[in-house]
């Protein structure tokens, strides 16, 4: 794989994806303090497996972590559509032909259907312009992580690294779903 092809595959989405709600976009280097702040958080700490101690990351080390995604295009800043940053979505194997997806919603954000709107809307760009094959992996004690991925579509899969569990998805169950969602809305519509 040459060193375009590499970039087109690290930076699969490379222009903003816009929901009804939510806009999915590369990270900036203007956004490195909003990064930091939303990630500044314990629940955050997967990501620094290196703190086998259980001690929170300093800010030096996410602020780091927030300037080598911005760099290489590793995650996606979801935002509304004011602007205002409400979580990350993560990406990582896009130079093979596998994506996995990760993701964080700022915990005054939660419980809003952010991270559904806004992970579908990359799986779903993932899916129909990469043909990359989609996977999510997981802590076995997040329950609630466990629970978007089944909601999303994702389908249990083999995970080997303990204590973790794995989803993937296809393209065909992401249109299946979308086509049940939109026929359950349709029938909930009151008669002309």
């Amino acid at each position: 794989m040459d060193a375009d092809q590499m970039d087109t595959r690290t930076r699969a989405v490379s222009e903003p994806i816009a929901t009804e709600n939510l806009v999915v976009r590369l990270p900036t280097d203007d956004d490195e303090a909003d990064i930091v702040r939303l990630w500044d958080d314990p629940s955050f700490n997967w990501l620094f497996p290196h703190r086998y101690d259980g001690s929170p990351p300093r800010l030096e080390e996410v602020a780091a972590y927030a300037r080598s995604v911005i760099r290489f295009g590793s995650a996606l800043l979801i935002c509304d559509h004011g602007g205002a940053p409400l979580g990350t979505v993560h990406l990582s194997g896009l130079w093979r032909d596998t994506a996995e997806v990760g993701w964080y919603v700022a915990r005054e954000h939660r419980r809003r259907g952010i991270a559904r709107e806004a992970v579908r809307a990359v799986v779903l760009h993932l899916l129909e312009h990469h043909n990359l094959a989609v996977h999510a992996r997981m802590d076995k004690a997040n329950a609630a992580s466990r629970g978007l991925a089944e909601k999303l579509g994702f389908a249990p899969a083999r995970c080997e690294i303990r204590g973790s569990v794995g989803f993937a998805t296809t393209l065909q169950d992401q249109r299946d779903i979308l086509d049940r969602e939109e026929a359950a809305a349709s029938s909930m519509r009151p008669a002309a």
